[in-house]
């Protein structure tokens, strides 16, 4: 008997096990992101084992609590780990359902049914949903007022009635506010900053011929981790430096950054000189802050690029305002003058004569299911002012040579002189090939991720691709021209 005593568990001891059981299946994905103590360290405090962070290599992070260690991971790492739920509360849930399966079998549960379903709604989730739904995808403020939307809602949740509105007016007005607390969460972050707020600008030209000013702020925040986003997108008078900063003021006084301010990205344009020259002129007399331009700006690497890329394609006999107007003119269907066109590009060689295939095969429904036939595609010419547009252009041409020839042939009579040659297509692959780099540097460099060591880099490459390639056409004209001779 006293052994079976002995051996028996009591309530004290299942109590401790069960503890012990639930403590390390709980804590079990906390552990792996610990490491031991050091000799000088402590492993305990008073009873409790002490956690220490693997992640902290310039500082020491020891944590006595589970709790203040998850968050610790989270807020320092980034590493979401979620709370393990207990066998007690496990069990209690089986339970739960074993019940409200009997209730169901005796047709009891409406009333339980009911109440679950309005627990599950949560009307500030619903409305923040709701706005992101319809801001992100652009849907129309009218489809509260859709009868379908609300079927649809109804069938996930019959109880959803009076959740969502029925008026697109109250949609805008939940727009507004959203915005405002979104704002200042942002304001908030960026004066709590511990970096300098760096600005990214660049003018965009809308379809209704808008000047739209972007302004997107990149700074480190106090949890030491670095942070963007976009702070307006508001219209300006003109690309004037002047004008520019008038728009950009009062956002930065909006956002209460003006003094912290550090440098400004943005494209090459001479506009963005007078830009930064204004701002350390207003900087200067108005908070007396030594701000100089020259230190400052920071000019774009993928203008860079596209300067480069662009001088190379077009050789000054197309400017980037005449493409532009081109695609315009394209988008709203306005007559123009295809003959003078043409001419203009055919002045660029084999790249300007594929320009013109390409818009001939889109210049009425005929012709583009003529071309679809024979190549099961489109050839893409959708931004002339991008030179990756272009690059596109010729990797799928270049796939598809056969399928152009043949298309050139039936129609030489309306092509004219827009044909091409083995001459031009070996002069197509070579321009082709001579871009490839540009593309890599384009994709290496773009983003948030970039370093200056690595766009200073790719610039060297570049410079280095443009010598080689400069030799390799001279040795070959030479040996051409002796062959000649």
């Amino acid at each position: 008997m006293a052994s079976e005593a002995d051996s028996s568990p009591t309530l004290d001891s299942f109590n401790t096990e069960e503890s012990s059981n639930r403590q390390q299946k709980k804590t079990s994905d906390l552990w792996t992101h610990t490491r031991a103590p050091d000799e000088d360290e402590d492993t305990h405090y008073k009873r409790t084992r002490l956690m220490y962070c693997k992640h902290c290599t310039t500082t020491v992070h020891c944590s006595k609590s589970t709790t203040n260690f998850r968050n610790h991971l989270r807020a320092k790492h980034n590493i979401h780990l979620e709370k393990q739920e207990g066998p007690i509360h496990t069990k209690t849930r089986d339970q739960l359902r074993h019940l409200y399966v009997q209730l169901r079998d005796t047709e009891q549960s409406n009333d339980i049914d009911t109440l679950a379903l309005q627990n599950a709604l949560n009307r500030e989730a619903i409305a923040a949903a709701l706005i992101s739904l319809i801001t992100v995808r652009r849907l129309p403020f009218r489809i509260v007022e859709w009868p379908e939307f609300h079927v649809f809602c109804r069938v996930l949740n019959p109880e959803v009635k009076g959740y969502i509105t029925t008026a697109h007016s109250t949609v805008n007005n939940m727009i507004q506010n959203t915005f405002t607390v979104q704002k200042d969460i942002v304001r908030k972050k960026l004066q709590s900053a511990i970096s300098k707020v760096h600005l990214s600008l660049d003018i965009w030209t809308s379809p209704n011929r808008h000047l739209l000013l972007g302004v997107c702020a990149h700074f480190v925040d106090r949890n030491e981790r670095l942070k963007r986003g976009l702070l307006a997108l508001r219209t300006t008078p003109s690309h004037n430096g002047e004008d520019q900063f008038q728009t950009l003021l009062p956002i930065l006084q909006d956002y209460g950054i003006i003094q912290r301010l550090g440098a400004i990205v943005a494209d090459n344009a001479s506009t963005n000189d007078v830009l930064c020259r204004t701002i350390q002129k207003y900087l200067q007399e108005e908070y007396h802050m030594e701000w100089k331009s020259v230190h400052q700006r920071i000019r774009c690497n993928g203008h860079i690029v596209h300067l480069a890329v662009e001088a190379f394609l077009f050789q000054d006999l197309i400017q980037e305002d005449e493409l532009m107007s081109y695609d315009i003119e394209d988008e709203r269907g306005l007559q123009v003058d295809l003959n003078s066109r043409s001419s203009q590009f055919r002045a660029l060689g084999a790249l300007g004569k594929l320009h013109n295939i390409v818009v001939h095969t889109r210049s009425s429904p005929g012709r583009t299911k003529d071309f679809l036939t024979l190549a099961q595609r489109r050839i893409p010419l959708d931004n002339r002012t991008r030179w990756n547009s272009w690059h596109q252009m010729l990797q799928v041409a270049l796939e598809h040579e056969s399928a152009i020839d043949l298309y050139t042939k039936k129609h030489t009579e309306t092509l004219g002189e827009d044909f091409l040659t083995p001459q031009d297509w070996t002069s197509l692959r070579t321009t082709y090939d001579f871009l490839q780099i540009f593309k890599r540097v384009t994709l290496e460099t773009q983003g948030h991720d970039a370093t200056i060591s690595s766009v200073l880099f790719s610039i060297d490459i570049l410079v280095r691709h443009f010598k080689q390639s400069l030799i390799r056409i001279l040795f070959t004209f030479k040996s051409f021209s002796n062959v000649v001779r």
